[in-house]
């Protein structure tokens, strides 16, 4: 199993439009492509761990909170565990990933939990 690079609980994910439009990316250009790379990664290409336990796992761990520290190795807050969804990344494209130059990740991770928080509210 690869190792995971980033866990994302969320509650509904955005579309790719919503997603294009909240980084302030105009659809059709190259920066559109190269963030529907992103958006893929994060929200397409993941794994939704929350969805994988109540399918499959529910019957070997007693609760999710189990199943993420013994199988994954990562313990998460109430309110994450709250949300609908907690995506397992594992595949970064370049210009979000720190190991290959990208720097926008920690900018993207803040849009989004802006763009969260204005939705729960």
């Amino acid at each position: 199993m690869k190792e995971a690079k980033l866990f994302l609980p969320f509650p509904t994910p955005p579309s790719l439009s919503e997603f294009l439009d909240i980084l302030s990316v105009k659809p059709g250009g190259l920066a559109a492509q190269l963030t529907k790379n992103v958006y893929d990664a994060f929200f397409v290409g993941s794994l939704d761990l929350k969805e994988g336990y109540r399918r499959y796992y529910c019957v070997e761990y007693p609760t999710l909170r189990c199943y993420l520290a013994m199988v994954h190795g990562e313990r998460f807050e109430e309110a994450d565990l709250d949300q609908t969804h907690i995506f397992r990344i594992t595949d970064l494209p370049q210009m979000v990933d720190d190991f290959q130059g990208g720097t926008y990740l920690d900018t993207v991770l803040e849009v989004l939990e802006k763009w969260r928080a204005g939705r729960e509210n």
